[in-house]
Formats: C-alpha cells, sequence, structure tokens
C-alpha cells in the first residue's frame, strides 16, 4: 500500500514538472513571437529621408529647388533606386525623362545621367559642329534624332557624267534642329530643315566644299557598326549589274576605187 502511494506521488511530481515545463516553454515562444512581431512592426514603421517631387514634372523639366523636396517615408515602401539627401547634388541640374507625380520619390530612372550645357559640351575632343541642310527624304520621314549615327554620299558631276561616291562615315548627329542629344526625349515629334554633326575638322571641310559642287544624300546606320563598306562609286555604266559586252569592231572597208581617172607614165615607170 505504502509502494502505491510512492508511486503516486512520484507520477504526479512529474506530471507537476512536466506542466511546469510546458508552461515555461509556451511562454517563452509567445513572447519570443511577440518581440518579433514589434520588431517587424517597429522596421516597418521606421521613416527615412528621400528627395520627393514637390509637384507634378513632366519629361523636360529640371530637378531644383524649387521643383524637389525632402519627406520622410517608411523605409519598407522606399524604392532601392531613391535620391536621398546626400544623392540630391548629382540630380540636380538634370532634365526628367520620365514624368514623376507629385509626392512620388525621384528615381534614377526618372533623370536623365548626362548633363548638357549648350551644344558645345556635346563636342568630343577634336571635334567641330557643322549644321547641313537636309530635306524630310534624308530625315527617314522623321525617324532621325539626335544621338543616331549616319554616313553621307554625294552625287557630282564627273565630266559629262555623274558619280555617286562615298563623303564621310559614321558621323554623330548632334542635333536634329534644336532638339539636342541630351538624352530628353522629344515629346512632340517637330519639323525640322537641318541638322547638326560632330566632324573632325577635315571632315567640316569636306562637307563645306561638297554642299557646292554636288547632292548631299544621309544613310543610317547602328552606331555599334564601324565597318567600312564603300569601296567603290557609282556611275551610269555600273549603276546596275548588267554583264557589259564589248562591242563588235566593224572592219575598215578597203579604198574605193571610183573607176575613173588615168595613169601617168613617165621614163617607162608607172607613177
Amino acid at each position: 500500500m505504502k509502494s502505491n502511494n510512492k508511486t503516486s506521488i512520484l507520477l504526479l511530481l512529474c506530471a507537476l514538472l512536466a506542466g511546469g515545463a510546458g508552461w515555461y516553454l509556451s511562454t517563452n515562444h509567445i513572447d519570443q513571437e511577440i518581440k518579433s512581431y514589434k520588431s517587424s512592426f517597429e522596421a516597418e514603421r521606421e521613416s527615412i529621408e528621400v528627395v520627393v517631387a514637390s509637384r507634378d514634372l513632366k519629361v523636360g523639366d529640371t530637378v531644383s529647388a524649387q521643383t524637389a523636396s525632402i519627406r520622410k517615408i517608411p523605409k519598407i515602401y522606399v524604392p532601392a533606386d531613391a535620391a536621398t539627401p546626400a544623392q540630391f547634388s548629382q540630380i540636380e541640374g538634370m532634365p526628367i525623362i520620365h514624368p514623376v507625380k507629385s509626392g512620388e520619390p525621384i528615381l534614377s530612372v526618372h533623370v536623365s545621367t548626362s548633363k548638357v550645357e549648350g551644344l558645345s559640351s556635346l563636342l568630343k575632343e577634336g571635334e567641330r559642329a557643322i549644321t547641313i541642310p537636309v530635306s524630310s527624304q534624308d530625315t527617314f520621314s522623321g525617324f532621325l534624332a539626335p544621338g543616331d549615327t549616319i554616313d553621307l554620299m554625294i552625287t557630282l558631276k564627273d565630266g559629262e557624267d555623274s558619280r555617286t561616291v562615298p563623303l564621310a562615315q559614321n558621323l554623330r548627329v548632334l542635333a536634329t534642329g534644336s532638339d539636342l542629344d541630351d538624352g530628353v526625349p522629344e515629346v512632340s515629334k517637330r519639323r525640322y530643315s537641318e541638322i547638326t554633326l560632330g566632324v573632325s575638322p577635315l571632315y567640316a571641310t569636306r562637307l563645306i566644299h561638297a554642299q557646292s559642287v554636288g547632292d548631299i544624300t544621309l544613310l543610317m546606320r547602328r552606331a555599334e557598326d564601324g565597318s567600312d563598306r564603300f569601296e567603290d562609286y557609282v556611275t551610269l555604266d555600273n549603276l546596275i549589274d548588267i554583264p557589259q559586252h564589248p562591242k563588235p569592231v566593224k572592219p575598215t572597208p578597203p579604198p574605193q576605187q571610183d573607176g575613173y581617172g588615168f595613169e601617168l607614165i613617165r621614163g617607162g615607170k608607172r607613177s
């Protein structure tokens, strides 16, 4: 009987210990979950300062103290490429290339990466800018844009014939009309009657003279295509691929006698 009582007491003690351990573990787990939730909630509520548009910004507007401001936004909602106050100097004065709504963070994709201060800032070392007239046919129905690369061909008189030859190759278009190669897409397609190219001084001399002696035609090319494919010129004789057979040469006719005349004999010899 005493043995049964001891066994019952031991089982009771074990049950109490197990219950206490379970209570402790469950309570500790709940505390950890609460702490984790609080940390996550506080992280979501943590705010950082970013540069936002102070008004609706359209394409072509520039980033400045008048068009942008600093605002605190919950960190969880801030894109990774949003501009911070420390980065404002890097985008100040840059043109907007994608519209930004008022209050939205200004991202790197919204701003042009190249700052253009006039046409001269687009020129490379040693280049000169030259403007040449163009027609609507030369501009490929409006598809020619600043930043494109072109070749120039010239058709000129060669004696009584005309021939078409390469004039210049792989030239960069700096501007079409007044639209510069500044990375800002043109909102509306405007008509223009001239383009501006970046060329070497030698090519500038060629283009100036070429405008007075022949007709210039534009060819568009891929910017990464650096090959030289023009090795010959075109005239009326080789305009199309027709085999040129030599014309048959007519035999020279023997001198004809008219059937009249006289023969003079002197000293027994004919002359």
